[in-house]
């Protein structure tokens, strides 16, 4: 999600690179700085800077960050195939892009966020309606191509009385200033190479830092981990995100309407830390579950919900270090059957259930069908007894230079994880 700042534009950037944070002094790991070295090839440093230098696009790199900000398709079952861009779902900082339920006869729906301070959260609705055929296709490409390349991307904007609506991206489209996207960026390409910008010209909601998305696979309810906002202001504050700063995130969900242009929504649960005030632990959390920083998510099979943290707020670090945590949302109902969000009366169901070691951040999740296996990814921990100058392979003495690694969790009776 943190490509635009590989990228270096020292002469006028165009809007797009203004709004999706090309750099104007040097890139993030300044490769362009190798440019012309004699171990270059086919300018693979020259491209980093894409400053206008040649009379035309065709003199120059001008346009190479045009082509990053993709959601990019792969099948991992057939080497001899290209990876695809799907530019259609739009050009910003990807998180993930999260798939609603498949229902036959209807549109397919997936769901993304844009991780940066004060972004948006987006939809793309499938052309093509759902034929359950195609779980099994012949051609993996040509079936993402069929609902991946054909359909409607919206943006989203939170009502403060619970509503929503998703706003089309698309020629047609009123912009707030009282013109049409097209009249701004011409025609739909130019609307995808700005999809930001667009998002800014029909009013979205500026959200904390949207993340990872996951759908409930029992009723179809979207959750949206939002993982802190310190450059929110108090007064900025809204319904949908109304900590300002945010230093502990939370945990947003709503509920589609069948036709895709509306939903209902609630905020499912407060990060905090378990001493913080009335308004900082909105969910009652005690030190058993406090975390902060939601980040990776995803349901399993039989709806228990999983996220991890990407945590630097420091009253909920100097407790624990990052974690992942487990709650059943379908168990927090009222007494009249309706679910509620994580209170400090219901609490006790949302769990911490791994710590990871020091300094890293645990993200990434998958589960076997069975639910007997989970695979949570840790990154970049700092952990063990090491030095800056241990070296890449493990001494054979007390040094030992911490590694990213995916962590296999099961139980030693074989049941599934997360039941007692």
């Amino acid at each position: 999600e943190n490509w635009p700042g590989i990228f270096v534009n020292k002469g006028t950037r165009p809007e797009d690179q203004q709004r999706i944070g090309v750099g104007t002094s040097s890139g993030q790991f300044k490769w362009e700085s190798a440019a012309g070295d004699a171990s270059e090839e086919a300018d693979e440093f020259a491209r980093f800077d894409v400053t206008a230098k040649g009379a035309s696009a065709t003199d120059d790199y001008r346009n190479e960050a045009s082509t990053y900000g993709y959601i990019v398709e792969i099948d991992p079952y057939d080497s001899s195939t290209l990876a695809t861009k799907r530019t259609a779902l739009g050009r910003f900082r990807h998180e993930g892009c999260a798939p609603g339920l498949p229902v036959p006869g209807k549109p397919l729906v997936w769901y993304m966020g844009d991780d940066s301070n004060n972004e948006y959260v987006y939809k793309w609705v499938s052309s093509a309606v759902w034929d359950a055929a195609d779980a099994n296709p012949a051609d993996r490409l040509a079936t993402g191509a069929k609902y991946l390349d054909q359909g409607k991307l919206y943006v989203a904007r939170f009502n403060a009385d619970g509503t929503g609506v998703w706003l089309l991206l698309d020629v047609t489209t009123p912009t707030t200033g009282g013109g049409t996207l097209g009249a701004l960026y011409g025609d739909l390409p130019g609307i995808l190479l700005n999809t930001r910008g667009a998002g800014d010209a029909v009013g979205a909601t500026p959200m904390d830092r949207p993340e990872w998305t996951t759908v409930n696979p029992l009723n179809g309810d979207v959750y949206l981990t939002l993982t802190n906002n310190s450059a929110r202001t108090p007064e900025k504050a809204d319904a949908a995100n109304p900590r300002g700063p945010n230093r502990h995130g939370h945990i947003i969900r709503w509920h589609d309407s069948d036709d895709q242009l509306s939903f209902a929504w609630d905020i499912f649960v407060f990060g905090a830390n378990a001493a913080g005030t009335a308004d900082i632990n909105r969910s009652g959390l005690t030190e058993l579950n406090q975390f902060a920083s939601p980040d990776g998510m995803s349901f399993d099979s039989r709806g228990v919900l999983w996220f991890e943290t990407d945590n630097g707020e420091s009253t909920v670090t100097d407790y624990t270090n990052d974690q992942l945590l487990a709650v059943i949302p379908t168990n927090l109902v009222d007494a009249s059957g309706k679910q509620v969000p994580v209170n400090a009366q219901n609490q006790v169901d949302l769990r911490r259930f791994f710590v990871g070691p020091n300094g890293c951040e645990v993200t990434g999740i998958t589960f076997t069908p069975d639910n007997k296996t989970l695979f949570v990814n840790i990154q970049h921990p700092g952990n063990w007894p090491c030095t800056d100058n241990a070296t890449d392979a493990t001494p054979a003495g007390t040094k030992v230079r911490p590694r990213a690694a995916t962590v296999v969790i099961q139980r030693v009776d074989g049941g599934e994880i997360g039941t007692v």
